[in-house]
């Protein structure tokens, strides 16, 4: 009998996790020298299957996936000019930026938020709408909110053309963890396994409450780096969670990306090149052993 499961996954936290595999091309782009890969660079039917698939190998339960959960902030902070803050940032930098008056630095504040709110609204629009059209049991869900601080500068300088070079402030997501915590306990009579992508510690209390009603709870994340030397990314669940699993990052640039969503070819070069050197690390790594280490059944298929 398989186990229904379900798996969640805190958007914002992920999204962090995916954007630190970054790289430049040989010789670098001079106008995009660092390349990061995010939600639209993978293949995520793949994933969710073969991740499921490494719970069946350690476990030795077979899981069906009922359903995955992805979830981001509904909206964003609204625009509100603050004079009183505008005055304040020319008080703390005026000295190094003479021609700061409140008006320019509302408008400069108004023009880091409207670039903020676009790229918001768009990661939803040509992003995610399209993630969930080409993945089987996927839904997006949007709750919270996504704060952002125009008027609390978190770089003001002059840059290379003597241009004012002004970001306010991204707080992050509020509500969001809330809004995963309150499904996976609503929704816990439906399931048999829960497998949680995050590594907030705010989630201790939910997984501990879903253990104490006899779910399975299991943890999953990705990775820098192969073999022993694997450095996982939020894995401060992993000693709480019944069973934690993850891809390595040979896994990760080997199995799951995706080479026609737009990387250029040079990064695609670049990219890999890294797995070449994954594998070098791995085969290395291999010889110290009488038998090299295990790797699961549906990635070496995959492979």
């Amino acid at each position: 009998m398989a186990l229904k499961t379900v798996i969640f996954v805190d958007g914002q936290n992920f999204r962090h996790n995916l954007r630190d595999f970054h790289f430049r091309s040989d010789p670098p782009h001079p106008n995009n020298p660092e390349y990061r890969l995010d939600e639209k660079h993978f293949r995520w039917q793949e994933f969710f299957q073969d991740a499921l698939a490494k719970f069946d190998y350690v476990t030795g339960w077979q899981h069906q996936l009922a359903r995955v959960y992805w979830y981001y902030a509904e909206n964003i902070t609204p625009w509100s000019p603050n004079l009183w803050r505008a005055q304040r940032i020319v008080d703390d930098y005026g000295m190094r930026i003479p021609e700061l008056t409140t008006d320019l630095v509302i408008q400069k504040a108004q023009d880091w938020y409207e670039h903020e709110f676009r790229r918001f609204h768009q990661l939803r629009k040509s992003v995610f709408e399209e993630i969930q059209q080409n993945t089987n049991f996927l839904e997006f869900r949007y709750v919270g909110q996504y704060v952002v601080q125009p008027f609390r500068p978190y770089r003001l300088e002059y840059d290379y053309d003597g241009n004012i070079n002004f970001q306010g402030t991204q707080v992050g997501e509020k509500g969001v963890d809330i809004g995963i915590a309150v499904d996976m306990i609503s929704k816990m009579d439906s399931f048999d396994a829960a497998v949680l992508v995050s590594g907030d510690s705010d989630f201790f209390p939910v997984v501990k409450f879903l253990k104490d009603n006899l779910k399975y709870v299991y943890h999953f994340s990705v990775g820098r780096g192969v073999g022993n030397e694997t450095q996982y990314f939020s894995s401060s669940l992993r000693g709480l969670v019944d069973c934690f699993q993850g891809f390595d990052e040979l896994e990760l640039l080997t199995n799951y990306v995706n080479e026609h969503a737009g990387i250029p070819p040079a990064i695609m070069d670049t990219i890999n090149m890294r797995a070449a050197e994954l594998e070098r690390i791995l085969d290395e790594e291999s010889m110290d052993y009488d038998h090299p280490p295990e790797r699961d059944a549906a990635v070496i298929q995959r492979r």
